[in-house]
């Protein structure tokens, strides 16, 4: 359980700084709301090894994480058939089938077609590394006509990344600060969507009725640390770990991706939270390094040893 699944981690400068916000007495003001949704572009734009294009032509607003975003999508589009690439975040699918909504992977036996809805992680969710093929699936939805969701939440734990969403297909882009920072809880987000986009989020938006709470800490962490911060804090850790103990370093410097010796670390448990019944084999074999991070005095005690045993 150790090295399966995602959460950001618990930086004990980061954990002294929320602390701080959270004594204060005026968390309910809704100056936080636009303070944090205006600040955001900005702060993703100075990241130092990664760029995105084209969000100028959407609009703002404050999510509960991406997963919002998410449910708001499929709302919004439910007329449509749902797709997602193998490996993708199991919310989606558990949520698909709960509800008995018209679903399919994206295969070659099963591609793309006119009349779907694509749901994309950009890093993707199976490896945190961005797939080769991103762009050439962004122009297939462009010209058949899809609307796409795309997924960022590993964007801010990444290096290497450019992400273009000026493509007309892409309805909805989705950032979080739970990844990056331990806020998960808090659900600190933003949604990124077209102008004409009408629909209870944004509504919600436009009235501030969300959690000004979570923007105020939203707002004091992109003040205070860098789009980059946690990818270059732990990126040169990311890289010793993986050639310790043979893995390869992903995009996303939380996580690692292990060949078939690491079968005991797929994500068999994490299927079985979410009563998903598909073949662990299905997916790469992704290694969380969170609790490596959080623990490296013992790594680095056990790391002289001939072999590292973790």
């Amino acid at each position: 359980y150790l090295y399966q699944g995602s959460r950001a981690v618990q930086d004990i400068n980061i954990m002294h700084n929320i602390n701080q916000v959270l004594d204060t007495k005026s968390w309910q003001n809704s100056i936080h709301l636009d303070r944090f949704k205006a600040n955001f572009a900005p702060w993703l734009l100075q990241h130092s090894s990664n760029s995105v294009i084209g969000l100028d032509q959407y609009c703002a607003n404050f999510s509960a994480g991406t997963t919002q975003a998410f449910d708001s999508f499929y709302f919004r589009w439910r007329e449509r058939r749902f797709r997602c690439f193998v490996g993708e975040y199991f919310y989606h699918i558990k949520t698909w089938i709960n509800n008995n909504v018209d679903w399919s992977f994206v295969t070659k036996q099963d591609p793309l077609t006119a009349g779907d809805a694509l749901v994309i992680s950009m890093p993707f969710c199976d490896t945190g590394s961005a797939p080769a093929d991103y762009q050439a699936i962004i122009d297939q939805c462009t010209a058949l006509n899809i609307p796409v969701l795309v997924d960022a939440c590993y964007y801010v734990i990444s290096g290497g990344i450019k992400l273009d969403v000026s493509a007309k297909c892409i309805d909805t882009v989705a950032f979080s600060l739970s990844k990056a920072f331990p806020v998960g809880n808090l659900r600190i987000g933003v949604r990124y969507t077209r102008p004409s986009t009408a629909d209870g989020q944004s509504l919600h938006d436009s009235i501030n009725y969300n959690n000004t709470m979570s923007a105020q800490i939203g707002s004091m962490l992109i003040d205070t640390y860098s789009s980059d911060y946690v990818y270059n804090k732990y990126r040169q850790q990311q890289l010793e770990f993986c050639n310790a103990v043979n893995l390869d370093a992903s995009n996303c410097v939380l996580f690692a991706v292990g060949n078939d010796s690491w079968n005991e670390y797929n994500r068999r448990n994490l299927l079985q939270q979410y009563q998903l019944s598909f073949d662990p084999n299905l997916f790469a074999n992704r290694i969380s390094l969170t609790h490596v991070f959080e623990n490296w005095p013992l790594f680095e005690l056990l790391k002289n040893e001939t072999t590292v045993s973790i």
